[in-house]
C-alpha cells in the first residue's frame, strides 16, 4: 500500500555507528529533525513479488547513501532483518533516490517495518526513518444488513435501505468501490399501459444487472481493526409509477406505468486498490405492494 506524504518534514532517529553488521544492535537512539525528507512511498505487488520505493530529499549534496532495510516482527531494534538494498540515484534529479526490485514476501504477514538509512559524505552520524508497508490482502465482506421484504408506497418515492460491514487489513484507503447489482424478477403492472407497451410483461433478467452509480457510501471505520461500514438508501418507485425529482426539481426518473413489485437478488462486491476483491451473492428481496 502506498504511504505518501507531500512536501512534509519529517522526524528522524539519530543512529550511532549503523553498519549492516550491527543492524539488530541499534540500543542507542536519541530524535531529532535536522534532516527534510521531501516525500516517501512504498509499494508492494505480491502479484509479481515487485518493491518498488520513492524517496526525496531536500538535498544530496552530502549524501553517500541511502539504504533500504525492512524488518517483520518488529522494528530494526528487535525485528527480524529479511532485506537490504541500496537505493538508486535518479539520473534526472539527484535528490530523488528510488529502488524496484523482486522481492518475495509471506503471505503469512501483512505488516512489515521499513527503514531508509541516511550515511554522509562527512562522516556525520547516520540517520534514519522509519515506516511501515503492508502487503495487499483481500477485503472480505463480513456482514449485510437487508430486509426480507420491502413495501412500496402507493403514492410517494420511498428508499430501500442496506448496510454492509467490510473489514481490509490494508485500511480504508484501500479500498476502491463497495457497489451492488440486481437481477430481478419483476411482476407485469396489470394496467391499462401508457409508457409502455409492455409494462403487463413481467421482468426476468437473465444475469446480474448495474450501473455505474450503484455504488454503497463510506459511513464510519475502526482503524484499530480495520472494520469498515457502508450504506446505500435505494429509492422506489411507487405503485403509481410517478417521477422522481431532485431538491432542484430537476427530474431524475422518468414517469413509468407502475412501481414494480416481486423478487430482487442482490450481489455485494468490494475492490481494492490492488484488485482483491469479495462478493455475496443472491441475498434476496422482495418488493410488494
Amino acid at each position: 500500500m502506498d504511504m505518501f506524504s507531500d512536501k512534509l518534514k519529517l522526524l528522524f532517529i539519530f543512529l550511532f555507528l549503523f553498519s549492516c553488521d550491527t543492524v539488530n544492535d541499534l540500543d542507542n537512539l536519541e530524535e531529532i529533525d535536522s534532516f527534510s525528507l521531501l516525500s516517501f512511498s512504498s509499494h508492494y505487488d505480491n502479484s509479481q513479488n515487485l518493491l518498488s520505493v520513492f524517496s526525496e530529499i531536500s538535498d544530496n549534496t552530502n549524501i553517500e547513501k541511502i539504504e533500504l532495510i525492512i524488518t517483520s516482527n518488529g522494528n530494526l531494534q528487535n525485528g527480524e532483518v529479511i532485506f537490504i538494498a541500496e537505493l538508486f540515484q535518479s539520473p534526472y534529479n539527484q535528490n530523488i533516490f528510488f529502488y524496484e526490485g523482486q522481492l518475495s514476501l509471506s503471505e503469512e504477514i501483512y505488516i512489515y517495518d521499513i527503514a531508509l538509512i541516511f550515511s554522509f559524505n562527512d562522516n556525520s552520524d547516520n540517520l534514519a526513518y522509519f515506516d511501515k508497508i503492508s502487503t495487499p490482502i483481500k477485503p472480505n465482506i463480513l456482514e449485510w444488513i437487508v430486509p426480507n421484504s420491502f413495501q412500496l408506497d402507493s403514492v410517494n418515492w420511498t428508499f430501500l435501505p442496506i448496510e454492509l460491514t467490510i473489514s481490509n487489513l490494508n485500511g480504508i484507503d484501500n479500498i476502491e468501490t463497495v457497489k451492488y447489482e440486481v437481477q430481478r424478477f419483476y411482476d407485469g403492472c396489470q394496467v391499462d399501459c401508457i409508457f409502455d407497451e409492455n409494462c403487463n410483461n413481467p421482468i426476468e433478467d437473465t444475469g446480474y444487472i448495474s450501473d455505474l452509480s450503484w455504488n454503497f457510501i463510506h459511513t464510519n471505520s475502526n482503524s484499530s481493526n480495520e472494520i469498515h461500514n457502508y450504506e446505500v438508501n435505494i429509492p422506489m418507485r411507487p405503485i403509481n409509477g410517478q417521477g422522481f425529482y431532485d431538491t432542484d426539481g430537476n427530474l431524475v426518473f422518468s414517469e413509468t406505468d407502475c412501481g414494480r413489485t416481486g423478487l430482487v437478488l442482490f450481489k455485494f462486491i468490494v475492490k481494492d486498490e490492488d484488485g482483491l476483491t469479495d462478493q455475496v451473492i443472491d441475498i434476496p428481496i422482495e418488493i410488494t405492494n
